[in-house]
């Protein structure tokens, strides 16, 4: 099946809309889908130390609350009659707080709008986030890419260079599938950046002179 035949056998539940509108959602209303952040890996002694985490940056096609698709000619495109619960750096920011809380490796975990300051940075930027009908016949793919810097924030000092990334095939071409897709590939990525900074953390706070 090619992908115009995928995208036309999704229209009356999951439908592609363009800047045209040439697929239009059949739902009576739309769709709003939130990600979950996965278990990852529990640090045993938290660190003295609070991180904060900058809101993503993404591109321009990526800064909105639209589910991106990448289509066979490198087109993008989002789904219509179908969104995620918050513009996609906030829904990314949410999920890597929650994330970096669950792995317990921080004192204190918050983001650049609290009123308090923390000695770690995270700044992330978001590469990917679409379902990818690139491949011929078949479900898309949740391609999601995430790559940015750690350091200590007051001394400006980096200590990390961070990135994750996973492709996730999802298991048919309807909403619940390629949503389960995203939530995969986005916990794998995360596990990944998650790992990378609480690693940078630890090695600096047991330098010498650290304080």
């Amino acid at each position: 099946m090619n992908v115009q035949r995928t995208v036309a056998a999704l229209a009356a539940a999951f439908a592609l809309g363009g800047c045209a509108g040439t697929f239009r959602s059949h739902e009576p209303s739309p769709g709003i889908y939130r990600l979950h952040a996965s278990p990852v890996a529990t640090v045993a002694t938290p660190l003295e130390a609070t991180l904060v985490i900058a809101e993503p940056a993404a591109r321009h096609e990526l800064d909105t609350d639209r589910i991106v698709v990448t289509l066979r000619d490198r087109r993008l495109d989002a789904y219509a009659g179908a969104r995620w619960s918050a513009p996609l750096p906030k829904l990314v920011e949410r999920l890597l707080v929650d994330g970096f809380r669950s792995s317990g490796a921080f004192h204190a975990v918050v983001t650049e709008r609290s009123a308090f300051g923390g000695r770690y940075l995270l700044q992330l930027e978001i590469d990917e986030f679409a379902a990818d009908y690139g491949a011929p016949g078949g479900p898309p793919v949740a391609r999601v890419a995430l790559h940015g810097e750690v350091g200590v924030s007051g001394e400006r000092r980096l200590i990390g260079v961070v990135s994750g990334s996973a492709a996730v095939p999802a298991s048919a071409d309807r909403q619940r599938e390629v949503i389960a897709a995203f939530e995969a590939a986005y916990a794998d990525a995360a596990q990944q950046i998650i790992a990378a900074v609480n690693a940078a953390a630890a090695v600096d706070a047991a330098a010498p002179g650290h304080h």
